[in-house]
C-alpha cells in the first residue's frame, strides 16, 4: 500500500507509511491511530500517558536517593521545624494590627433588661458602638 504526501502540505521529513507496514506499534497504541515514525521507520511513541496513577517503581531516571540541602537560600529546603519571626515577614505586623479586635469597640455591659423594650434598647446601644468602631456598616 502506498501513500502520497504533497510537499506543499507537509515538511519533507515526513514519510507516511501504512500502520501495517510499520514496525510493532508501541504498547497501548491501536493500529487505527496515526503512527509517527523516525527516519528508520521505527514508531515514535508520542503518547502523553494516561489519567491513571503511576507507580513509583515505573518512574525511570529518578535518583535512588534524595537528600535535600537544608538551608536558607532560594534553592535550599527549610527544616521541618523552621519558623519565621513576625518581624522577619514584611508587612505582617501591620496587617495583624489592622485586624478586628475586641478593643476596637467600646465596652458594652451585659444586658440586664427584664422586658422587650429594655432588650431592644441594649441591642441598639450595642449596634451603635459597633458602627462607631467601624466594625459594622
Amino acid at each position: 500500500m502506498s501513500y502520497e504526501l504533497s510537499e506543499k502540505r507537509s515538511p519533507t521529513y515526513l514519510l507516511p507509511i501504512a500502520a501495517a507496514d510499520a514496525k510493532p506499534i508501541p504498547e497501548k497504541r491501536e493500529p487505527v491511530y496515526a503512527v509517527f515514525v523516525d527516519v528508520n521507520g521505527n514508531p515514535i511513541d508520542i503518547g502523553g500517558g494516561g489519567s491513571g496513577p503511576v507507580a513509583w517503581a515505573d518512574i525511570t531516571g529518578k535518583p535512588s536517593t534524595f537528600t535535600p540541602t537544608i538551608g536558607s537560600t532560594a534553592t535550599t529546603a527549610a527544616a521541618g521545624n523552621h519558623v519565621h519571626a513576625v518581624a522577619a515577614i514584611t508587612g505582617l505586623q501591620t496587617a495583624l494590627d489592622a485586624k478586628l479586635t475586641a478593643a476596637k469597640a467600646a465596652t458594652q455591659a451585659a444586658s440586664t433588661a427584664t422586658d422587650v423594650v429594655g432588650v431592644v434598647a441594649d441591642l441598639n446601644a450595642l449596634i451603635t458602638k459597633l458602627k462607631t468602631a467601624g466594625i459594622m456598616a
